[in-house]
């Protein structure tokens, strides 16, 4: 109780700002005062939540922010003690991607770069296993001030989140398919971006005899928005197509174009391609999915359908910077190439 003799806590119900954050700020600003000194036995929870008139909850979740970036830490049985005097501290954040690969590279390096050198970021990998997923969230509840997810699965995964306060989450690349928390997010329109881009590269397709979606779910995972954003091109601009778990499947032939997400079953379409002496952007068309430095000048270059990922790596960085809780759609862009 003696420090709450000598400090006073500002803390306003009326202000917008989470009553969590004014308790973070207000610890920092006694420190930065130095009112408290390295060592020092912070008030405890149930002092400040008599005190302040301030839920245990918010309290809670105020330490666990400072004990995030290394500012405080705990004693076991004793409380909360200053364990650093730098507030430049850096942030903790907590990122969860699928796998990592060509564009996520562009988007990882895009989201780093625009956070600047305040920030840690350790990333994790889930690999679209449920329990993998599962874990890695649980395993790091309270232990970061900010969690970046990439939740890429066809099915709802809510329940795994929502252990994850919302002021501290971010979703990314794909939105949650149903939520009842406010969280922040930054995420592609599959069937939207697939439809609009097809429309988008119409000239080019209606010189081919049939489209084929080439949709392989082994190791890579294929939102079903995407189908159904092909489907409705498709059938809206009565184009003869198909969809293919595999290009061996789809027998490949001379006047085909092709969507391939896949990386591995665009190199399958490029040596079926020159077995047969066929040229990409002649003999048959392809298109793949998600842009990376690589595909501008493979094979002469290769058409792409892909979300802007330097942008949402920017947007990502700088909702999280700022505090900002929206949703925001990505860009997306269609790239004709020469094997188009």
């Amino acid at each position: 109780m003696n420090n709450l003799m000598k400090i006073n806590f500002r803390i306003s119900g009326k202000s917008s700002t989470p009553k969590y954050e004014q308790l973070v700020n207000e610890i920092i600003r006694h420190i930065r005062a130095k009112r408290f000194k390295l060592g020092d036995k912070l008030p405890s929870i149930h002092e400040i939540c008599n005190n302040f008139n301030i839920s245990r909850d918010t309290v809670v979740i105020a330490y666990n922010e400072l004990k995030s970036r290394g500012i405080i830490s705990p004693k076991h049985g004793k409380g909360f003690y200053v364990a650093s005097t730098t507030i430049k501290s850096k942030l903790k954040i907590f990122l969860l991607f699928d796998v990592m690969n060509g564009y996520k590279e562009v988007l990882y390096r895009s989201f780093l770069e625009s956070l600047g050198s305040d920030y840690q970021v350790d990333i994790f990998f889930h690999y679209y296993n449920l329990k993998v997923f599962d874990q890695l969230i649980s395993n790091n509840i309270n232990k970061y001030g900010f969690y970046v997810i990439m939740p890429h699965f066809n099915e709802d995964v809510s329940n795994y989140i929502k252990q994850i306060p919302p002021e501290k989450l971010l979703i990314i690349d794909k939105d949650l398919i149903s939520a009842d928390a406010n969280y922040a997010a930054v995420f592609q329109n599959f069937e939207k971006d697939v439809y609009n881009a097809l429309n988008e590269a119409l000239p080019f397709l209606k010189e081919y005899s049939s489209l084929k979606f080439i949709s392989n779910h082994n190791f890579q995972f294929i939102p079903d928005g995407m189908e159904k954003g092909f489907l409705k091109f498709c059938t809206e601009n009565k184009i003869n197509h198909q969809i293919f778990k595999s290009i061996k499947s789809s027998t490949p032939a001379k006047g085909d174009a092709f969507l391939a997400v896949s990386d591995q079953d665009l190199i399958e379409l490029l040596k079926v391609s020159k077995l047969n002496q066929w040229e990409p952007g002649k003999d048959i068309g392809i298109i793949s999915y998600d842009e990376t430095p690589l595909k501008e000048i493979l094979a002469g270059g290769v058409s792409v359908i892909s979300t802007d990922f330097k942008k949402m790596g920017e947007t990502a960085a700088e909702m999280l910077k700022k505090g900002t809780n929206a949703k925001i759609e990505n860009p997306c862009l269609f790239i004709p190439r020469k094997s188009l």
